[in-house]
């Protein structure tokens, strides 16, 4: 392995953990339920300041980006577009997670709360999408898949 292609991989896991360590950070030094509201309260924050930007963007581009975006992390992604009862909604499967490489290798507790499910909590009450767990590699799936549609 290259000195670049090291630095690569340091850089991704730092990424990978990022949020998950401030996440498990906050729990052990407030208590988990204190913890989690904080960690909550400052990542809505920083969604209100993208909120402009974000809801802009067409359900559709949003879907389109994500597949360019997730190969720079590594991530298998495939996005299925489909229609349901006369509605457009895409089924996004995530596989080869980084966090969930990231957490495991360091021992910590899975990164799915603090990585997936917060952000679709933020994006639903904000009214730019709706996401539903149809699978999840914790469970035994080959990948975790959601259900995304308007809301």
């Amino acid at each position: 392995m290259t000195f670049e292609e090291k630095q690569k991989e340091v850089l991704l896991e730092r990424f990978a953990l990022a949020l998950p360590e401030l996440y498990e950070n906050l729990k052990r030094v407030y208590g988990d339920e204190k913890g989690a509201e904080i960690f909550r309260n400052v990542t809505e924050e920083k969604f209100k300041k993208n909120y402009e930007k974000i809801k802009a963007i067409k359900l559709e581009d949003m879907m389109a980006a994500e597949a360019g975006a997730s190969k720079i992390f590594g991530w298998e992604l495939h996005i299925e577009e489909r229609e349901e009862n006369g509605e457009k909604v895409w089924y996004e499967y995530l596989g080869n997670c980084p966090h969930l490489k990231a957490t495991v290798k360091h021992g910590m507790p899975a990164p799915c709360r603090p990585v997936c499910y917060n952000d679709f909590e933020l994006l639903e009450k904000y009214s730019v999408l709706k996401a539903k767990e149809t699978a999840h590699v914790l469970k035994g799936a080959a990948a975790c898949c959601f259900r995304i549609s308007r809301i």
